[in-house]
């Protein structure tokens, strides 16, 4: 038998420590579970599941409240539904809302392309002046500030064209239609509630056909190192 030259041995030892490292480093039978959130799989990654399991965009983080947050656009957003079967995940504004208030300004959620088809669009003025009779009462709120409370007012759809009342800014959130009527009749002693609940946002997996490649010929588990892998027993599927 003839030994091995440095640098095929070095090569030998570099492929066996990459293997190593993409069949040991993830668990590939394990799901993410966070509070009400439990068996999350691929493409999700996030707790037992380590990063190089799914796609960077799927990471989810469990805080020690058991609150689970995604980053996106790039904000992060607490996620109270997972849906797996019809690819839907239920989303708030992390930091957006306590028990009592929520915090105003902050950038229009842009979620356009995303945004599930039981989403109405809410518009959110603050700062502004001399409200008195130009909008509906009960659509009137607080806008609180470091030391001081400004006037602002929502409605429900967008702006629309034309003058309006004179206000400092203004920025657009998605929220369930579901919810549209009771906040119309109930007004700004809705308001917390509604956007705490969130919206409904349609995810997709731009390696789905990997995946399908993967699972249907040899039953194997997808994972993610730079690029979609497929697990066998642990190991990578021969010939991917």
């Amino acid at each position: 038998m003839h030994p091995l030259s440095t640098a095929s041995a070095t090569s030998f030892l570099f492929t066996l420590l990459l293997f190593f490292h993409l069949t040991a480093s993830c668990p590939w039978n394990k799901n993410f579970s966070c509070g009400n959130l439990t068996n999350i799989t691929y493409p999700f990654t996030g707790g037992e599941r380590p990063s190089n399991c799914g796609p960077p965009e799927f990471h989810l983080k469990c805080s020690k409240d058991l609150v689970t947050t995604l980053t996106a656009n790039p904000l992060p957003y607490r996620v109270t539904q997972v849906n797996q079967t019809s690819h839907t995940l239920r989303l708030s504004l992390v930091g957006l809302c306590n028990d009592s208030q929520c915090i105003y300004p902050f950038n229009t959620t842009t979620f356009d392309d995303c945004l599930d088809s039981n989403h109405e669009t809410l518009s959110l003025f603050c700062g502004c002046k001399n409200l008195r009779d130009s909008v509906i009462e009960n659509t009137k709120f607080s806008c609180p500030g470091p030391g001081y409370s400004e006037e602002g007012f929502f409605k429900i759809g967008d702006p629309g064209p034309g003058p309006g009342p004179q206000c400092r800014t203004s920025f657009q959130v998605p929220f369930l239609r579901s919810r549209a009527p009771e906040l119309q009749a109930k007004g700004s002693s809705l308001l917390v509630e509604v956007l705490k609940e969130g919206f409904d946002v349609s995810y997709s997996n731009f390696y789905s056909d990997d995946y399908q490649k993967c699972y249907k010929p040899s039953g194997g588990q997808s994972g993610f190192d730079g690029k979609p892998i497929c697990i066998c027993d642990d190991q990578i599927c021969p010939g991917k």
